[in-house]
C-alpha cells in the first residue's frame, strides 16, 4: 500500500512545477492532521487548532529560490496565540513564533554552533564572530524527492517540536521550561522589545507567581562590547 494516494507526490518529474510540489505536499499534511482535529486551511497552507485557551497555526511557506528538479522548500512557521487575551485587550493575543521555540543555547562554548535538520541531519560548526552558542532546530527542508521517511520526519518534527507545546504553554512548568536557560533569539521572541508578543503579559496574568520579566531579564547575553 503506498503512502499517499496523490498522484503528483507519486509520479512528479524534473520538470513538474515547484509549487504543485508543495501544494501536494501542504494537501497530505493537512490530510493528516485533520483527522487529529486540526483545521487545514489550503488557499495559503496552514493548520489551525485551538481549545478554550490556545490556539496555534502552523503555516506552511516555500520560497522563490527553489529549483524545478532539484529544490523545493517547504517552511514550517507556527504561531501560538492566547484566545484570553485577544479578547480581554482586543489584540491578536500572539505569544511566539518559531523564534521562541527553535532556538536553544548550547554548551558554555560562546561560539558553537549546531544545526538539527528535520530529515536528521546535523551540522555543527565554529562560528568566529560568534558570542553565544546555539543549537537551531531547523524548519526548513527540501521536499522535491518526498518519500515516505521524509513526509514522516515532517510529521514527528511537527509532533515533537511545535504540537506538545499547546499543553506545555498552559502550565506553570511548561513557561519555566520554556524560558529556562533561554538563548538570545528565544528571548527577543517573548519579551516583545522587538514585536509584537504579549507573552509577558500572558504570563503575568496566568501565572502571577512567575516573575517573568526578571527570568528573561537574568537570562540575557549581550553581545560584548568591541
Amino acid at each position: 500500500m503506498s503512502w499517499t494516494d496523490s498522484n503528483i507526490l507519486l509520479t512528479y518529474s524534473e520538470t513538474t512545477p515547484c509549487k504543485e510540489i508543495f501544494q501536494a505536499v501542504c494537501d497530505e499534511l493537512g490530510k493528516h492532521y485533520e483527522k487529529k482535529g486540526f483545521k487545514y486551511s489550503r488557499s495559503r497552507p496552514k493548520l489551525t487548532y485551538k481549545d478554550s485557551s490556545i490556539k496555534v497555526e502552523i503555516c506552511f511557506w516555500s520560497s522563490g529560490s527553489n529549483m524545478p528538479g532539484k529544490y523545493v522548500n517547504l517552511e514550517i512557521v507556527p504561531n501560538f496565540y492566547s484566545i484570553f487575551l485577544s479578547k480581554a485587550i482586543k489584540t491578536k493575543g500572539f505569544l511566539f513564533s518559531h523564534g521562541g521555540l527553535f532556538y536553544h543555547k548550547y554548551t558554555n562554548d560562546t561560539n558553537r554552533v549546531k544545526i538539527r535538520q528535520i530529515y536528521g541531519d546535523e551540522v555543527e560548526w565554529i562560528d568566529v564572530h560568534g558570542y553565544q552558542s546555539r543549537i537551531t532546530d531547523s524548519n526548513n527542508c527540501n521536499i522535491y524527492g518526498i518519500d515516505e521517511f521524509k513526509f514522516n520526519k515532517i510529521v514527528e518534527f511537527i509532533d515533537t517540536k511545535i504540537i506538545p507545546w499547546i499543553e506545555k504553554i498552559q502550565t506553570e512548568q511548561g513557561v519555566i521550561e520554556l524560558t529556562h536557560d533561554a538563548s538570545d533569539q528565544r528571548i527577543a521572541s517573548l519579551d516583545g522589545k522587538y514585536g509584537n508578543s504579549e507573552f509577558i503579559r500572558y504570563v503575568k496574568t496566568t501565572f502571577p507567581t512567575i516573575d517573568i520579566e526578571n527570568r528573561l531579564m537574568n537570562k540575557t547575553l549581550s553581545k560584548p562590547s568591541t
